[in-house]
């Protein structure tokens, strides 16, 4: 999809967190994958759906239709806008999703699917103030499941995210800070471009006066685009950091713990050493020494060491974008992780270098 704003400039672009849009991207993720979620995500997808199928929380079938449907994205009903103001509220944000008024819910879901609501939406769009209510009851439970043991490493990551982006954002203003995001916001001249979902899949929406941006750790999961009455529209991106889902265990420690001994049966651990495992693990996206370092929970000096290493063995490339120096995958990185990486061997098509 794609919607477009004239005369864009930094008052017009704000970044805020929202625990409901991180909450649907979890959702979106294992909705996608039915199997192994890709790394880092492997080991909390395995984890989450034990802890929901002790806690006997299931997916609601439509929601997990309409993520499949969309390529990741849901209709706009189901996304208050996130505010700035303070930080998020997570009872707040279900009771403005709960405040929703079903001819909304209707309307959209007929812009979604033109030829008919499909069977396994129906039950929303016959009585959408029940669904939605079943729906804000579920959440929490979800989030309790699935989230909790993981939340203050999402906050960290989050935070950590919108500082770096406003930093940007003040110091080099809005057309540096949308370079940053990877394709998920883009502007060619005076036109503004929010990238989500499927072409076609929501009408285009013209006039949109403020953008706000919204980082998920989670944003493999979901390319979630939502607008407000008053053309604000709110997409969100992936949040750097997400390989600190790789680093906790089940017991909520740091990969690192116990040294640099390899973890049984993990074949890039025995052949590198743990820390550099993780740090080839964590170039699958471009980094700084400092960002790796920070996910990691190592030091910079020891990442630096790694890095150096790597680059020498021409598994790992750097370059510069302005100011900084970014580390990731080459070719023969990508491969050795292919044949290697046992946390991803059945994900090893999604390896991509840039």
């Amino acid at each position: 999809m794609t919607t477009s704003a004239h005369g864009t400039h930094a008052g017009a672009l704000r970044i805020a967190d929202s625990r409901l849009w991180e909450t649907f991207g979890s959702i979106g993720l294992l909705s996608a994958y039915r199997g192994l979620a890709p790394w880092p995500y492997t080991a909390w997808g395995r984890a989450a759906r034990r802890s929901l199928m002790r806690a006997d929380v299931t997916l609601p079938g439509w929601l997990v239709h309409l993520f499949r449907a969309g390529g990741g994205t849901l209709p706009s009903f189901l996304l208050p806008v996130p505010s700035s103001a303070r930080p998020p509220d997570p009872a707040e944000e279900i009771a403005l999703l709960r405040a929703v008024p079903p001819a909304r819910v209707r309307e959209e879901l007929e812009r979604w699917f033109p030829q008919g609501v499909p069977v396994e939406v129906r039950p929303l769009y016959a009585d959408p103030a029940a669904r939605i209510a079943d729906l804000c009851a579920f959440l929490p439970r979800y989030a309790r499941a699935a989230l909790a043991p993981y939340e203050a490493s999402l906050r960290t990551v989050t935070d950590d995210d919108i500082l770096l982006r406003a930093r940007v954002l003040a110091t080099q203003g809005p057309d540096r800070l949308l370079g940053t995001l990877n394709g998920a916001v883009s502007r060619r001249g005076d036109v503004l471009r929010l990238h989500t979902g499927p072409p076609g899949r929501i009408a285009v929406k013209a006039d949109v006066s403020r953008i706000v941006l919204v980082p998920l750790v989670f944003g493999r999961g979901a390319s979630l685009l939502a607008f407000a009455p008053n053309g604000v529209a709110a997409v969100s991106y992936q949040a750097e950091g997400a390989a600190v889902l790789a680093c906790e265990n089940r017991a909520g420690r740091r990969a690192d713990d116990g040294g640099d001994v390899p973890a049984r049966g993990d074949r890039l651990e025995i052949l590198l050493g743990r820390s550099r495992a993780g740090v080839v693990r964590g170039l699958v996206a471009p980094t700084t020494t400092s960002d790796l370092a920070a996910t990691l929970g190592l030091a910079p000096s020891t990442v630096s060491e790694h890095l150096t290493s790597l680059v020498a063995a021409g598994v790992v490339r750097r370059r510069r974008a302005g100011v900084r120096v970014l580390y990731e995958l080459d070719a023969s990185g990508v491969a050795l992780l292919r044949h290697l990486d046992n946390r991803r061997r059945v994900n090893a098509p999604s390896y991509e270098t840039t």
